[in-house]
């Protein structure tokens, strides 16, 4: 019999940090929320404004003044927008998203946009400390303190990190108790593909039938109610749009952001090869990744170990993810062991640390030219795989001593 990810007969937490953490942002975002009813000029400064989570408050709004086709129309037609309101020399931002992400950041748009991303960050986040709850009931204090630092990347850039992150742990968190919820997570995830890319087969191994329909059933309702809220020419316009002009960004656009991309396809990026360079050393580390994730499946005892080795063989086999989509991979890290999962030893504990930690530190290492945070996340991955007996076949054993 497998363990169960989100067995209750855990012993309860230690520490109620996830209340902990509940009570500071509410009380961080109160003050946030007074200082702003203090010293608000009506208007919005670029320290405010320069962040992705315009993109969400701006799609809102054109919604709400009926112009939804224009947040997938061409670029230049929804930076317009970008520009009528924050200013003609705002700095360059794109829409990237399906039409029914848009549900989710809707609520938002009826408020002011400092408001709206301060509350955007707290709702998100008391979802991801619920999540955490969930997934890891016996954590620490210790462990929570190196999972804020990929909390704090995902909080600077204000994008979804601690939405998708929540959505992904709940679904590998109950995929076996909770398989409705897991499955309505999982389908939701279909905001970002790219992050549950392995779930799919990871479900169909361990026969979640329940959770596979689920999210079938979720994600293809959210499709048709995206078409019937904002009419078929939405996904049209994504398709025709908004997939190719991203398509072109990931190949042919340069920035800070690729400094930001944990793939073997962005580090190479970064270091200004091109694109079909990059995807030509990418394609055969991330074949290799899926073989030996499969490999590892039926030799990975617990469903924490196999949760977590999902999601580290998600970011060696996904080209396109971001420093804040790592808050995922680093709860892993940081909490770990994960119930069921064996207590990690040196130097697979200074590994799971140096990973949890990529998000602050992994810009920096690319500016400086030493984008080597693809080789991390494989080798925490692997001694990952070694320390739950998954590769047992290829470690030799000591021999006995002669007597």
């Amino acid at each position: 019999m497998t363990d169960n990810l989100a067995n209750r007969s855990i012993p309860a937490a230690r520490t109620p940090f996830p209340a902990v953490l509940a009570v500071t942002a509410c009380l961080t975002a109160t003050a946030a929320w007074i200082l702003l009813a203090i010293n608000d000029t009506g208007t919005i400064e670029l320290a405010w404004s320069n962040r992705d989570f315009a993109n969400y408050w701006i799609a809102a709004r054109l919604v709400f003044e009926g112009r939804v086709h224009d947040i997938f129309a061409p670029h230049a037609v929804y930076f317009a927008h970008m520009q009528a309101a924050f200013g003609s020399d705002y700095p360059w931002h794109a829409w990237s998203y399906p039409p029914h992400y848009l549900l989710t950041v809707l609520p938002f748009g009826w408020l002011g946009y400092k408001n709206a991303m301060v509350a955007y960050l707290l709702v998100t986040f008391l979802l991801l400390c619920a999540a955490i709850r969930l997934i890891a009931p016996a954590a620490t204090i210790r462990q929570l303190l190196w999972l804020l630092l990929a909390i704090l990347t995902n909080a600077v850039a204000t994008q979804n990190g601690f939405l998708t992150s929540t959505l992904l742990l709940v679904g590998l968190a109950g995929r076996f108790d909770r398989p409705v919820l897991a499955g309505i997570c999982i389908g939701l995830l279909t905001i970002k593909p790219q992050l549950g890319l392995l779930l799919p087969l990871l479900l169909l191994y361990e026969r979640r039938w329940l959770v596979i329909t689920v999210a079938t059933a979720t994600a293809l309702g959210l499709v048709a109610v995206s078409m019937a809220a904002f009419g078929f020419s939405s996904w049209q316009g994504f398709m025709e749009n908004v997939v190719p002009y991203q398509t072109g960004v990931m190949r042919g656009a340069t920035g800070i952001f690729l400094h930001m991309m944990p793939s073997m396809f962005g580090s190479l990026r970064s270091l200004g090869f091109s694109s079909d360079i990059a995807l030509a050393a990418h394609v055969p580390v991330a074949v290799a990744a899926l073989i030996l994730w499969l490999y590892s499946l039926p030799r990975l005892q617990g469903d924490g170990a196999r949760a977590a080795s999902t999601i580290f063989a998600t970011f060696v086999i996904t080209p396109y993810s971001l420093s804040y989509d790592l808050v995922i991979l680093a709860a892993v890290a940081a909490l770990w062991p994960l119930p069921g999962g064996r207590p990690a030893r040196m130097p697979l504990k200074a590994l799971l640390l140096a990973t949890a930690a990529i998000p602050i530190y992994m810009p920096v290492l690319g500016l400086a030219g030493l984008p080597g945070t693809p080789l991390l996340i494989l080798l925490t991955w692997i001694l990952l795989l070694i320390n739950e007996g998954a590769l047992a076949r290829f470690i030799p054993r000591p021999r006995s001593a002669a007597t």
